[in-house]
């Protein structure tokens, strides 16, 4: 699959990641927009207590804040390919986005406006996954896929807890 056949893929994940992640990831967590959507220093406010620290390698996706910013992995139990696709979208800017454990068939793209990531890996059973922070970020919102097919919410685990979003695409909206 070439980039632009990602990129069309992407956007239209993007679409449905925008209209369709209002969902509350868990209990305690809300859908409305913080009134505060920068601090001083295009800093963020804090995200919620559920989403820190990683959770434990498990097939499927992981997704984890720290004080490092977020990170998503994606992984599965046999040794045969497997594409993990998706897409991370926020009305703030992801920033400082860093592939880890890629090879040269895996992608990961950043929109030209840092609003959204885009993102296709092969897998064949290792860790893949990419690390980001964001800047003036009131949500994040994200839509997981493996082989073409939305990732059942019970295979994504947030944070160290290993909690499990209500449905896929799901969003994460900060603390005020």
């Amino acid at each position: 699959m070439n980039l632009k056949k990602i990129a069309a893929t992407g956007v239209m994940a993007a679409l449905v990641v925008g209209t369709a992640a209002t969902a509350a990831v868990a209990s305690g967590t809300s859908s409305t927009t913080p009134s505060t959507t920068c601090l001083p220093n295009a800093a963020d406010d804090r995200w919620p207590a559920f989403a820190q620290g990683a959770p434990a390698r498990s097939a499927g996706v992981a997704v984890w804040h720290n004080d490092d910013g977020w990170h998503v992995r994606v992984t599965h139990n046999t040794l045969h390919d497997r594409v993990f696709s998706g897409v991370v979208e926020t009305r703030g800017a992801l920033v400082d986005v860093t592939p880890v454990g890629l090879e040269r068939n895996d992608h990961l793209k950043v929109g030209p406006d840092k609003h959204t990531i885009l993102f296709r890996f092969n897998n064949y059973g290792r860790l893949d996954g990419f690390d980001f922070r964001t800047s003036c970020a009131p949500s994040l919102n994200f839509l997981f896929l493996s082989d073409g097919r939305r990732v059942p919410a019970a295979r994504i685990s947030i944070g160290s807890n290993g909690v499990h979003p209500a449905h896929n695409p799901f969003g994460i909206t900060r603390t005020a």
